[in-house]
């Protein structure tokens, strides 16, 4: 019987039936005349038409009626059951899932959750707290401290980890969530065009939307650089600024400032803190933090697939807040490294995984892609055009490079890199 894992964060829903083979979805639903479209192609619209998008319904899942009239959904309800079933399509139709949820979700919550997945056609096998699922895959002992960032708020959970890993409390950071960040950060990076070129992107919804849409990738590139170029299109043409990391931090100062005093106050001294992979996407916040553990973005799916016969049931699911700590995690495998106060960006690392279209793929065996239509083939298709490669520990491309364009070293790759291949892109990130 197949098993599908959801992972319930706002800020990027990570679905997979196995550890390498991860789906990113965010927590964006946009109504149109024909249905409801929910993550990234809703993200990518979210700015052209806000009154139709929504962006809380996880956060706040609940029967109360939305605030304009839809023939297509009531409620924040509707909008969360639109996005299982696209999630439920996009993981091959898993006839069960199990659902690791935040541990900010109350009792009415999962109830609803659960009552979301009756009506749908695959079986709700489980319920677990993610942040258990994903220490039971650490490296950690004792008293813990669990910290992952959503879409509008961070979770700080505390851990007891012996043989088993328990939860024994959740504190939650309202308004320290990942689009505070984001809009902070666009407000910043319009002011300098607004600067240079009298261009405010943020004057107009075009503008707007394609700022946002760009937002991530150059985030991404600010954890290994001190500056970056970026472009934007205007009336007037294409207008390019170089983003210094330490003034776009300084933009955001106090906020990163108020999650540090509240980290600081909730942790012991000998407490060991285990970083969400999603804290990763804000640069500097974890370098402003205590030291700790930056955990692998499939630690949550690995530690449920690990207990499915711990968590799956029938019948009244119980919300599992304790499992064992898994016994097959050699210290070089773990997918979660040390992370420590630093002043610099950290040292760009080898890819494992490419995403493309919000599937990520494993690198460790080397893959091969063909053009065909307004797609890539990814895997193993019979006659690949070019390959990505480890070798000594580099990851280069083989091929014909000529249809490609990089933001790298196409013979030393580096997390952070993106390829477009036509209008196809790839980015190369670390999963494991």
């Amino acid at each position: 019987m197949s098993t599908a894992i959801f992972e319930l964060n706002d800020s990027g829903l990570c679905c997979a039936t196995s550890p390498d083979n991860l789906i990113v979805s965010p927590g964006y639903a946009l109504l149109t005349d024909s249905g409801i479209t929910t993550g990234q192609a809703a993200l990518e619209k979210a700015y052209l038409e806000p009154r139709q998008s929504f962006s809380q319904y996880w956060r706040q899942l609940n029967l109360s009626p939305l605030p304009i009239s839809s023939k297509v959904a009531r409620h924040h309800a509707d909008l969360a059951y639109a996005q299982l079933l696209q999630l439920y399509r996009d993981t091959g139709t898993p006839e069960r899932v199990i659902f690791a949820a935040p541990g900010n979700f109350d009792r009415e919550q999962l109830a609803i959750l659960l009552g979301l997945a009756k009506a749908s056609p695959f079986e709700a096998a489980g319920l677990v707290d993610a942040s258990v699922a994903a220490a039971s895959q650490a490296q950690a002992s004792g008293a813990s401290l669990h910290v992952d960032i959503q879409l509008h708020q961070t979770v700080i959970t505390r851990l007891q980890v012996d043989q088993q890993v328990s939860r024994t409390a959740v504190e939650v950071l309202p308004e320290l969530g990942i689009k505070i960040f984001y809009d902070a950060w666009a407000q910043h990076i319009a002011d300098q065009f607004i600067r240079q070129y009298r261009f405010d992107p943020l004057h107009t919804a075009a503008g707007e939307q394609q700022l946002y849409n760009q937002l991530p990738d150059w985030l991404q590139q600010m954890n290994t650089q001190a500056e970056i170029g970026i472009e934007l299109d205007s009336p007037q043409g294409r207008y390019r600024i170089n983003l210094s990391r330490t003034q776009l931090l300084n933009s955001t100062s106090s906020r990163s400032q108020q999650f540090q005093n509240r980290l600081m106050d909730l942790r012991q001294s000998d407490e060991t803190v285990l970083y969400s992979h999603r804290m990763a996407l804000l640069p500097g916040l974890i370098e402003q933090g205590a030291p700790g553990q930056l955990l692998s973005a499939n630690s949550v799916i690995q530690g449920c697939l690990n207990n499915l016969d711990l968590i799956c049931g029938s019948g009244d699911l119980p919300f599992i807040t304790r499992l064992p700590v898994s016994s097959t995690q050699p210290s070089d495998t773990t997918g979660s490294r040390d992370v420590s106060a630093s002043t610099s960006p950290p040292q760009a690392s080898t890819p494992s995984h490419v995403l493309y279209r919000h599937r990520a793929y494993a690198l460790h065996q080397g893959l091969g892609f063909a053009l065909s239509d307004d797609s890539l083939l990814i895997d193993s298709p019979s006659d690949p055009a070019f390959s990505l490669v480890v070798k000594d520990g580099k990851l280069a491309l083989e091929g014909d490079r000529s249809q490609i364009q990089s933001s790298g070293n196409l013979n030393n790759l580096v997390t952070g890199d993106s390829l477009l291949i036509g209008n196809q892109r790839l980015d190369l990130i670390e999963v494991t």
